[in-house]
């Protein structure tokens, strides 16, 4: 039995779906929600091979066509961008047809943007298939493509028509990859719920271990919190902001790094950790709520400090450089996410940069 949860929304609400095998089960999805309307299949290349797309093709059915997409941040580019509108052209996909979206965080913003942009605009269905992905970038409609300047600066907010997340998909998902989904997860303890967090503190390895019954729930709080938050400030002008914890600073990582040597979450990680000490440097929260979360990154292995990312010295002028083109920023001032406690994060509109170059510079940063 499936667990739904409705991300109400004044226009292009849906639900999202949250259960084990629901992949053989989405010619069922299709025909409910969509009829007899054709259907395109955008996929990590990866996933060719796997069970879960021999399952999806066959429920879907055999005209179903299908394109890949090679694994990895690159692919969300221009390039790949332009390759995938010239494959649904190809396949002379229209106004009326459903793209699915079938792989992790990647596939998902690269197909939504295209969704979003594609002849003005077509549905599209996420099947996410990472744990970063089915708590966090599936849900929202937040689409888009990577800059040279940085990371998610080319996109759209463009809802899809239904999230379907079969938690089967997690079985064969790495050791590493399953971490950097849990690096999100600990954010919506974090930001507004303390109390998942304390349940997070004693369940938190039965996750990474893929416990099915303490994952559906961590699953499905996580969606509910997003959803209620995507709710009141669809468009981020507002308290949508608090999702970014730990992001401006992970960003500013990946772009130094080209995306490679760490995933997103262990950047991510990072960056949560350094929310939390700038935030007790500040005086805003106690050295008792620092210590807890630092202690329960170190239980579940994220990194927590600049080392465990880079071998080599990082400038503090060059992470402050690329914070701010992040798309927070409002005339050249940095906008982060702080904290006054564990669940209890808030915008701080306006770091001063001296003090934040400060603060890098004393822990670990050139």
């Amino acid at each position: 039995m499936s667990k739904i949860i409705k991300v109400n929304l004044k226009k292009n609400s849906y639900n999202i779906y949250i259960g084990t095998d629901i992949l053989k089960n989405i010619g069922d999805f299709h025909k409910k929600y969509f009829m007899n309307r054709s259907k395109i299949v955008i996929y990590d290349e990866i996933l060719y091979n796997s069970i879960y797309f021999k399952k999806l093709i066959k429920s879907l059915g055999k005209n179903t066509n299908s394109i890949p997409i090679k694994s990895g941040e690159k692919s969300k580019s221009q390039k790949s961008l332009n390759k995938l509108y010239d494959n649904l052209f190809s396949n002379q996909v229209d106004r009326n047809s459903v793209i699915y979206a079938f792989g992790g965080g990647v596939i998902g913003d690269l197909a939504g943007f295209a969704a979003a942009t594609y002849m003005r605009g077509i549905d599209y269905v996420q099947l996410p298939t990472t744990l970063l992905s089915q708590i966090d970038s599936s849900v929202g409609g937040k689409t888009a493509i990577n800059s040279s300047f940085g990371k998610n600066l080319i996109g759209a907010f463009y809802q899809p028509k239904l999230v379907l997340i079969d938690i089967n998909t997690l079985d064969s998902l790495p050791k590493k990859q399953m971490l950097s989904g849990y690096a999100e997860m600990i954010k919506y303890g974090l930001i507004n719920n303390k109390k998942f967090f304390l349940w997070l503190e004693k369940n938190g390895k039965n996750i990474l271990n893929k416990d099915k019954k303490d994952l559906e729930y961590a699953i499905y709080i996580c969606c509910k919190s997003k959803a209620n938050i995507v709710k009141q400030d669809e468009k981020e002008k507002g308290q949508r902001a608090l999702l970014n914890l730990g992001h401006t600073f992970g960003h500013s990582f990946e772009r130094i790094a080209n995306f490679k040597r760490f995933s997103h979450g262990e950047a991510i990680a990072l960056g949560i950790i350094l929310a939390f000490k700038f935030s007790f440097e500040l005086k805003l929260c106690k050295i008792e709520d620092f210590n807890r979360v630092y202690k329960h990154f170190i239980d579940v292995k994220l990194p927590r400090e600049i080392n465990h990312l880079f071998k080599m010295k990082i400038k503090a002028e060059d992470i402050i450089a690329l914070m701010k083109l992040d798309k927070k920023t409002v005339d050249r001032a940095i906008k982060l996410i702080l904290v006054r406690g564990i669940g209890n994060a808030f915008i701080s509109n306006r770091v001063n940069d001296k003090k934040l170059s400060l603060f890098l510079k004393n822990n670990g940063f050139d």
